[in-house]
């Protein structure tokens, strides 16, 4: 007689649930899953509840979704009874667990015990942080069901999730790897491998540059224009800049990847792997958890540890990196393990190639550079010749003198569009982004190229974009434009109804007040950051902010978790040492873009406003829409830097022939409906 399995699950995780439902239909079993069988007119709850009470099996699927609903809870929770009043002989419940189960999946720790206690002795099937359904595991699920017994268990549920020497991302892994040149051993970890809140931080890569060396108005725009990275004043401030944004990053994430020659040649990591400012420790312990992954990439970089050094001046940082690299299990990723040839090289080419194409979106470019209408022509010819320049030094000429077809690189096309062609008392021009002030554009060009580089990785590794902390609005457009985005379109009725939940019933600056001065960046380091990634807390914070993270492009718009989200952040802190903020930062932003349109939408303690942004819709194509919440007020220049969370609420498309009506909607809806006042 067919066994009669009742699966129960969240419709988050659908597609697992119906491939265990197909794989156990097709070897025999009696599959009960709620949206085969249930009809229309028919009661919901009855016909749940007799199916679960015929089942000779209950498969519960337990994931970060499904153990927030209270139907599923109630499921496992009558499941849990009977075995208990009938024996296993009789009833059996088993479950499937998506990723690494934790305690921050459940609710509070009343509904978590029933569950916990359970697998803590009970044989359970884990499927991977994607729920892909497995040969492997659904033969060891059916070998369960039609055994009489329950195998006993030691696994533990992790109360932290974090250790010394394990790989932070408990559902992969990595391949152990040894160099015998450097005598070392690292991992070679994959996509797969990476946790689904990893972030590169486009900060760190070691050509960016800070808004601040961009604005004519800044102190700094002419030391930097007439002596790239190289002046003192610039360097000291690119130092700060980047230990700034990369604290940031380890807030937010379980994991960063960084490049290695980041690592080696910007100034504030050449001073943490030299322990000039004592953090070295701190460093090497992130490295040895996977917090960091090293990305390798070139046509010589297979390990961590550098077998070359050529450079006396760089032999210092060199040997101490190498030195981590011996006592550190480092992990480490490429975008083609098996060979030398990198993903990014085509698709810089493929960019470059085709950069004229699309006139419509240059011209929005040009718009949103603040070009005028003079210059946009001239704009749009330069962006022509680079295409055919690209196109013609690959396919002719080679990028590297041997006449080898090749990707144009970055680097040539600094060389051709950006930088002097000739060294300066020996510094390398590309090195150092000495400008050319007679290529024309080349403040427009470095911002583009840039993005569109780092954003190649993003795709490539499927990882996300962490955008540095002083991203102007007018260049959210750049930024989000080479990223990948989800297909769902939102509709103006679905952002407003999830506008009018959170604002009559939020109270997140209350939890933002108190969580004091800890919020500044300035009062934090690596030890610090390495201490906060300790904690259960910490823990907690992420897995919520991975959930709401996975279902932005997918999901219906929900802000309805921001609250427990920031109750779980102040959670992270000890606070009893800290002092009042500043009330001009007691207060947070919704960011709406929508193509390179930005609209601010700031709540403070004493005001709510709305701000508008320059920019435009194109006419023939979708455009990208993102909701992005932080704390802080965004509209404010002279703000302190905030550990600001980049939460990502919804990041979909927008049909751009609504789109003005969808932003002038929206802005009218907030500015009626809450009082909030339209600020220039």
């Amino acid at each position: 007689m067919a066994e009669k399995v009742f699966i129960s699950y969240s419709h988050q995780d659908s597609s697992c649930a119906h491939g265990i439902a197909r794989y156990l239909t097709r070897h025999g079993c009696d599959v009960w899953i709620d949206s085969d069988k249930l009809a229309l007119g028919t009661s919901w709850s009855s016909d749940i509840e007799e199916a679960l009470n015929s089942a000779d099996v209950v498969v519960a699927i337990l994931s970060a979704s499904s153990l927030r609903r209270v139907e599923v809870l109630r499921e496992i929770g009558l499941a849990l009874k009977r075995m208990r009043k009938e024996g296993a002989e009789n009833f059996r419940l088993f479950f499937v667990v998506i990723g690494q189960i934790h305690r921050s999946w459940f609710r509070d720790k009343i509904s978590s015990q029933g569950i916990v206690d359970y697998l803590s002795r009970y044989q359970y099937i884990g499927l991977s942080a994607y729920g892909e359904v497995t040969i492997d595991a659904m033969k060891q699920l059916l070998n369960a069901i039609r055994k009489n017994g329950i195998e006993e268990n030691e696994t533990e549920i992790k109360e932290d999730g974090s250790g010394d020497d394990t790989f932070i991302n408990q559902n992969s892994v990595p391949e152990k790897a040894f160099d015998n040149i450097g005598n070392n051993i690292y991992y070679k970890t994959y996509p797969a491998d990476l946790s689904s809140s990893c972030f590169y931080p486009f900060a760190l890569d070691n050509q960016w540059i800070s808004e601040e060396l961009y604005d004519p108005d800044s102190e700094l725009f002419n030391k930097f224009e007439a002596n790239g990275f190289a002046d003192p004043d610039v360097e000291k401030y690119i130092t700060d800049y980047r230990k700034r944004n990369f604290l940031l990053s380890f807030f937010h994430a379980k994991q960063v990847i960084i490049k290695r020659n980041s690592l080696i040649y910007s100034s504030y990591f050449r001073d943490v792997i030299t322990d000039k400012n004592g953090e070295r420790e701190a460093f090497r312990k992130l490295l040895a958890n996977g917090s960091i992954v090293v990305f390798l990439y070139g046509r010589s970089e297979f390990t961590p540890f550098i077998h070359n050094n050529t450079d006396p001046a760089d032999k210092e940082v060199i040997d101490a990196w190498n030195q981590i690299c011996s006592e550190t299990s480092v992990y480490c990723i490429r975008e083609n393990w098996s060979a030398q040839v990198d993903h990014h090289s085509v698709e810089f080419l493929r960019f470059c190639s085709n950069m004229a194409i699309d006139r419509d979106n240059n011209v929005l470019l040009a718009t949103n550079m603040h070009l005028d209408e003079s210059k946009i022509d001239d704009f749009l010819i330069t962006l022509k010749t680079i295409s055919m320049q690209a196109f013609c030094q690959t396919h002719m000429n080679g990028t590297e003198g041997h006449g080898k077809v090749d990707a144009y690189s970055r680097t040539m096309f600094y060389k051709n569009y950006i930088v002097r062609n000739y060294d300066t008392d020996g510094k390398d021009p590309v090195y150092y982004c000495l400008y050319d002030p007679g290529k024309p554009f080349h403040h427009q060009l470095k911002r583009l190229i840039d993005i569109y580089y780092n954003s190649i990785f993003t795709n490539c590794f499927q990882c996300k974009a962490l955008l540095p902390d002083d991203v102007r609005p007018e260049n959210f457009f750049l930024n989000y434009l080479y990223l990948n985005h989800g297909e769902k379109e939102v509709s103006i009725e679905e952002l407003q109804y999830a506008f009018s939940e959170f604002f009559e019933n939020c109270e997140i600056l209350d939890e933002i007040e108190a969580m004091g001065d800890i919020l500044y960046l300035k009062n934090w380091d690596l030890q610090k950051v390495v201490e906060l990634r300790k904690k259960e807390d910490w823990a907690e914070y992420v897995e919520l902010l991975e959930m709401i993270s996975r279902r932005s492009n997918n999901w219906k718009v929900d802000f309805n978790e921001l609250e427990l989200l920031m109750q779980r952040f102040l959670k992270c802190f000890d606070n009893s040492d800290s002092k009042p903020l500043d009330k001009n930062d007691i207060a947070y932003t919704f960011r709406v873009c929508i193509g390179s349109k930005v609209l601010d939408i700031v709540k403070t303690l004493k005001v709510g406003k709305i701000k508008e942004y320059g920019g435009a819709f194109s006419e023939n194509q979708q455009a990208p829409l993102k909701v992005q919440f932080c704390i802080g007020d965004l509209t404010r220049e002279d703000r302190d830097e905030l550990i600001a969370l980049p939460v990502i609420l919804f990041d979909g498309m927008i049909d751009t022939n609504d789109a003005a009506s969808f932003f002038n909607s929206l802005k009218e809806f907030i500015a009626r409906q809450f009082d909030f006042v339209k600020v220039s």
